[in-house]
């Protein structure tokens, strides 16, 4: 039952955000809240690196997965929930100074300030001081452009920006300004470093995807000698409910990591993650001529719990070098009679059983709480003008438990260390398709493009190379890209690969498993999908509820195949599969007032134009113009898209005339061009290169004889469309007369195509190309099939004829032995089209019938042509754009009698309410408006509430509900009973109708 409003939002509070009560909370630590002394357009806090499965704030001034700007977590996980994984984290960095200890820090509050140093110190703020954000593909972007070189950003050898990972944020930062240096962590002088910080991540599935990398280079730009130096990785890990947190470290992988004390999470629930820092590299040592001696990885891992948080440099220091914060040592379990360690809880198996305080073999974190951890490496000098290098990575495991999501995380700490190895070069993924939804009447329509298609990524230090094979369509029940992904569709390229398995780390096993990773039909790709049922809960989508779908590419590595086939049956490939990530699209039906398509009018039609028509999708109504268009046409078939209104040509030489939906979009809108296909004319070829007209049942120049079809036989249906023309090329055909049975062919009686040894008819087929009717230099001499129908075992009147384009040289005809040859049949010359077929020549006479031979009343040398319908430069199309609110909507048109609110009545909750918190009643089909007005008032006459909506956008104005959250003016809940609702939609018109609520009584529940 609810209770109070005001204990109801205190309830939201700490379920959506319970992180805002896990930052800095007692001890020294609250000392740092008051210096934030930059401006906010300088302290670049608003950095986002969600290229994958997390979302971590990124700021340029030292700390990481903070946000800064409203004190709470700074790391979301999975992407898109409202789960933490981590409250704050940053680069510390510690060393001695004429024998003084100092430290720098990037905690709660920052001791470093934006942009590099200059002439040893730091510079006044400039807004040019920011975080710059490029992607992989991206070369126009403003930060791209605008790459800030001059501050020390990283190019190429080209001297374009240098892109790691798919996602990059780069920053600069120094610690040079003494009066930010009052982080009791810290509160020293300055050292006099730059960072130079690149924060990336791949933007893929498998377990790159839960991970992000950052890179630290770190220059002394002062005038100090920073000796016995270490650089930390400092976290304040608030793994879900921040007080049940457990670290541990795996010094074979130099890996610190936080886990859950039980597999029950306020946030997470019974299958908690782990997360896990690790340097992939440290500091590296050299000699006094500048070889390396050593790089260094972690050499301490330290933790402390919220309140004994380090409270001056001198105890961060001690920290950074393995040691308490008092310098004593840390020995195993805290047992002075056990070995000194620089790794606490460096247990290798947290899910075995700890072994203090006796024993040294396996040492566990113990008694749950608000942990701190960092790893460190050092100890090195850095002269003045010395630079180091750390990479670092921040990962996500998540398994079905607590202790498999650490195998998990260790499982994709080894991926990220190879990547590491690879100097971050590895093949990408295919691009992610650009996903358009249009919302239909309890149904959604998914269109996607063809960015993906005939990718190729190479590998060669990896022998890899990654051809694309296919999209995957996915439904989730949020807008998480891991909250039960479902795949609803596959569309694979049609190259017999199908199936394809991948070998991964199973974490709940601690196995290698075979696991099928994409279930592919061979059925050939589309760009489009319409989706009426819920594949998550079952049953009809439900109009105005939101649904979470995407759509992925997926390519696999074509060098290193192996058939999978367990038993006789082969089953697929094993191949690594590589896939753009999940990236959840929400749309709910019937909610848009938009026009989703509309046709171009024919302003001139050629001659072979008999069927051919021109669709347009409209797909990004924002984009939507409302003026003229006009589409032509050359002699191959290819098209131009010219806007008249501006003159430009959209789009220029498209040879895609099949009205598929992957042609480009241009202006907001697709163009479906569909071609004519079948048979314009057929005829006898004239000496002036006319024909006659062999329409069925039209006879020949004799008056003898005329073309049928089964249809004619069956139906009385004649006329040209009867003909099964299909052919993909809509090339143009002969029948040459000869003047005896000479011409092999394949023949069948019921189906089954025979031997060919014995089969023979009187003409010859000739593909002509595609309206080259004058270039007999394309020419291709064709097979033909043959219905037998009287069995006679030669070709006869009343034979059904058959073209197939297999070129008759090509065919292994019979000897002359009297033997059949090994091939033999039309279907052993692979997937042949059928252009043309399934007729007759038809004798008008039928005495005609006992005739062998055609000559006997068709003369030989007779020509007869067949001309495929296509487009030509004589066709062109015109139509004009709808923009929302030009015309009524494809779903949601004007029609006030269909506006209404739903539920009716409200019986305490709806469909559409995501937690038992918030209630939620629509009011839905309404028409497109700049301004829609919506007045509830209850049966008194009184105003309860009002709620305006004004639209900026096209988007803003298509969308064809509004919502009440049945609170008053004031955000008081509204008490049950019949109220009046009242839709004003400007410029269109208004409707009154009544509501009933019926919602449960509010009490409280103290005095």
């Amino acid at each position: 039952m609810r209770t109070m409003r005001g204990v109801v939002l205190v309830t939201l509070m700490i379920v959506a955000a319970p992180n805002v009560l896990g930052a800095p909370r007692t001890g020294t630590a609250m000392k740092q809240k008051p210096s934030f002394r930059r401006a906010a357009t300088i302290l670049d806090n608003d950095g986002r690196m969600n290229a994958n499965n997390l979302d971590m704030v990124v700021t340029n001034h030292g700390s990481i997965a903070y946000d800064n700007e409203n004190g709470i977590a700074g790391l979301i996980y999975p992407k898109g929930s409202l789960k933490a994984a981590v409250y704050a984290a940053g680069l510390w960095v510690g060393a001695k100074v004429d024998g003084d200890v100092r430290a720098t820090v990037g905690e709660y509050s920052q001791e470093f300030v934006p942009g590099p140093m200059l002439n040893g110190t730091f510079q006044p703020d400039r807004a040019s001081f920011r975080n710059y954000r490029i992607e992989r593909g991206n070369t126009s972007s403003t930060d791209y452009l605008n790459w800030p070189v001059d501050q020390g950003a990283p190019v190429d050898s080209m001297g374009n920006p240098a892109l790691l990972g798919d996602v990059m944020i780069w920053s600069v930062f120094n610690d040079a300004d003494p009066t930010v240096h009052t982080n009791a962590a810290g509160d020293s002088p300055p050292l006099g470093i730059e960072v130079q910080q690149s924060v990336f991540a791949f933007r893929r599935s498998g377990a790159l995807g839960d991970v992000i990398f950052v890179k630290w280079k770190i220059l002394n730009k002062g005038s100090n000698l920073l000796d016995s130096t270490y650089v930390s990785v400092w976290a304040d890990p608030d793994l879900g409910g921040f007080t049940d947190d457990l670290v541990g470290c795996d010094t074979t992988r130099s890996l610190g990591y936080c886990y859950n004390a039980t597999n029950s999470d306020n946030q997470y629930g019974t299958a908690p993650p782990a997360v896990g820092f690790d340097f992939f590299l440290g500091p590296v040592i050299r000699d006094s001529t500048g070889a390396v001696i050593d790089t260094l990885g972690m050499t301490s891992f330290n933790k402390y719990i919220n309140g004994t948080d380090p409270g001056a440099a001198f105890e961060t220091y001690n920290y950074m070098k393995g040691l308490n914060a008092d310098s004593s040592e840390i020995h195993v379990c805290n047992n002075p009679s056990l070995p000194v360690t620089k790794f606490q809880v460096s247990g290798l198996d947290p899910g075995a059983p700890s072994s203090c305080p006796g024993a040294s073999g396996n040492w566990l974190d113990s008694s749950p709480a608000d942990r701190r951890l960092f790893l460190s490496s050092g100890p090195f000098t850095m002269a003045p003008g010395d630079s180091q290098e750390v990479v670092t990575a921040i990962i996500m495991g998540q398994g079905t438990d607590r202790i498999s999501s650490i195998e998990d995380l260790k499982s994709k700490d080894d991926v990220a260390q190879l990547v590491f190895d690879l100097n971050f070069d590895i093949p990408p993924p295919p691009p992610s398709p650009t996903v358009y939804v249009q919302p239909l009447d309890r149904g959604v329509r998914l269109v996607w493009g063809s960015e993906s298609v005939g990718y190729v990524a190479t590998s060669d230090t990896l022998n890899q190379e990654f051809h694309f094979e296919g999209f995957r369509v996915w439904q989730m029940a949020s807008n998480d890209p891991n909250a039960q992904p479902t795949v609803i569709a596959t569309f694979d390229e049609a190259n017999g690969v199908t199936n394809i398995y991948q070998d991964e780390f199973n974490a709940t096993t601690g196995g290698i498993e075979r696991r099928l990773k994409a279930a592919g039909t061979d059925h050939g790709l589309d760009f489009t999908l319409d989706i009426t049922q819920d594949a998550i809960r079952g049953g009809r989508l439900i109009n105005n509820k939101d649904y979470y779908f995407a759509v992925t590419a997926y390519a696999y590595d074509v060098n290193n195949v192996t058939p999978y086939q367990p038993g006789t049956v082969e089953l697929g490939i094993v191949s690594e599969l590589l896939e753009s990530p999940r990236e959840p699209i929400r749309v709910a039906p019937l909610t848009s007032s938009a026009v989703f398509s509309t046709s171009a009018d024919a302003v001139s039609a050629g001659a072979l134009n008999v069927s051919g028509f021109v669709d347009v999708q409209q797909l990004i109504q924002n984009q939507i113009t409302g003026q003229t268009y006009r589409i032509t046409f050359d002699d191959r078939e290819h098209w131009w898209l010219v806007n008249t209104a501006t003159g430009d040509t959209l789009l220029a030489d498209q040879d895609n005339v099949f009205g598929g939906f992957d042609t480009p979009v241009t202006e907001g809108f697709m163009v479906q061009v569909h071609a004519p296909r079948g048979v314009a004319a057929i005829g006898e070829l004239q000496a002036d290169s006319t024909l006659t007209d062999l329409t069925p049942q039209n006879p020949d120049t004799t008056g003898t004889w005329y073309f049928s079809n089964l249809e004619d036989v069956f139906d009385g249906d004649f006329g040209l469309d009867i003909f099964p023309f299909i052919s993909p090329n809509n090339h143009d055909y002969e029948i040459r007369i000869l003047p005896d049975t000479t011409q092999y062919a394949w023949t069948y009686a019921s189906g089954e195509v025979s031997f060919v040894h014995s089969f023979k008819q009187p003409f010859e087929i000739y593909d002509l190309g595609f309206n080259s009717l004058d270039d007999p230099s394309d020419d291709v001499k064709v097979s033909a099939m043959v219905r037998d129908i009287d069995l006679s075992g030669t070709w006869s009147w009343g034979d059904w004829l058959y073209f197939r384009d297999i070129p008759y040289d090509s065919v292994a005809w019979d000897d002359g032995s009297g033997n059949p040859n090994p091939v033999t049949k039309s279907t052993d010359y692979g997937n042949e089209s059928q252009p043309f077929g399934r007729f007759a020549f038809t004798p008008i006479d039928s005495a005609y019938y006992t005739a062998t031979a055609l000559d006997s009343i068709i003369p030989p040398e007779t020509t007869i042509r067949v001309i495929a319908q296509r487009f030509t430069s004589e066709d062109a199309f015109e139509f004009r754009t709808l923009p929302v609110g030009s015309a009524p909507g494809t779903v949601v048109q004007t029609d006030f009698k269909k506006m209404l609110a739903v539920p009716n009545p409200y019986y305490a909750h709806s469909q559409y309410e995501l937690t038992q918190f918030n209630r939620v009643i629509k009011f839905t089909n309404i028409p497109a408006a700049r301004k829609v007005t919506l007045r509830i008032f209850n049966m008194g006459g009184d105003l309860v509430r009002t709620i305006v909506r004004e639209a900026t956008t096209a988007d803003e104005m298509a969308v064809a509900t509004m919502t009440w959250d049945l609170n008053t003016e004031r955000n008081l809940p509204v008490a049950s009973g019949v109220y009046i609702w009242r839709l004003d939609v400007e410029g269109v018109g208004s409707k009154t109708d009544r509501l009933a609520v019926f919602v449960e009584e509010e009490r409280l529940d103290n005095f």
